[in-house]
């Protein structure tokens, strides 16, 4: 267990969540300027792109080994991975959630809300297409969901959880089911093997 926790630098990740939570509520509310593809200019936070952090540092630790040796190792890497995952995200909503109610900050919830649902998109995706992959597609997300997930009025559409207001619902719920899937996966799938490219002969 030891040498899991440093190979997964989950010392690391702890801070880190810590610190985007703190910006998160300091500069979250700064609003971004993002090319609109799709209906009107919605407002886009710093707070929607900082989040990604934490989840890109845990894609970081599940890079740092090596793959091939551990989904042959008899020890449940892969259900420690899913319980880390779940832990951070849970650490970091109710961290948020506590500052919510001593600074009734609104930024607080979208913070806490984003990494959790950030957690378990790099986590879900790293089980099949392994953490580098996660890592890039869960940064991308973020970009991808301002450029498109505006309505013709310039509010949110109901898929971009992401862009939804601190206290909706339907975004809460998003993110919970997102980190269930993302927990889910990795506690039953082992790390991908890496691929395998041919050579000429």
């Amino acid at each position: 267990m030891t040498w899991w926790i440093k190979a997964r630098a989950a010392q690391r990740l702890a801070a880190v969540t810590a610190l985007t939570i703190c910006l998160g509520i300091l500069l979250g509310d700064t609003e971004l300027p993002i090319p609109i593809l799709t209906g009107q200019a919605g407002t886009f936070l710093a707070g929607h792109l900082l989040t990604v952090i934490p989840a890109v540092v845990l894609m970081y630790g599940k890079e740092r080994t090596d793959h091939r040796l551990e989904a042959t190792a008899a020890r449940p890497v892969n259900r420690w991975d899913a319980g880390l995952a779940g832990l951070t995200a849970l650490a970091a909503t109710t961290t948020a959630g506590l500052l919510y109610l001593a600074l009734g900050s609104d930024m607080a919830l979208v913070t806490g809300r984003n990494i959790t649902a950030y957690i378990g998109i790099a986590a879900a995706v790293s089980a099949f297409l392994g953490p580098r992959i996660a890592a890039f597609l869960t940064t991308a997300l973020p970009l991808a969901l301002a450029h498109t997930g505006w309505t013709p009025s310039g509010k949110a559409e109901f898929w971009a959880w992401l862009l939804h207001e601190a206290h909706s619902a339907t975004a809460m719920a998003f993110a919970a089911i997102i980190l269930a899937t993302g927990v889910i996966s990795l506690y039953i799938r082992k790390a991908p093997a890496p691929m395998k490219f041919m050579r000429a002969r």
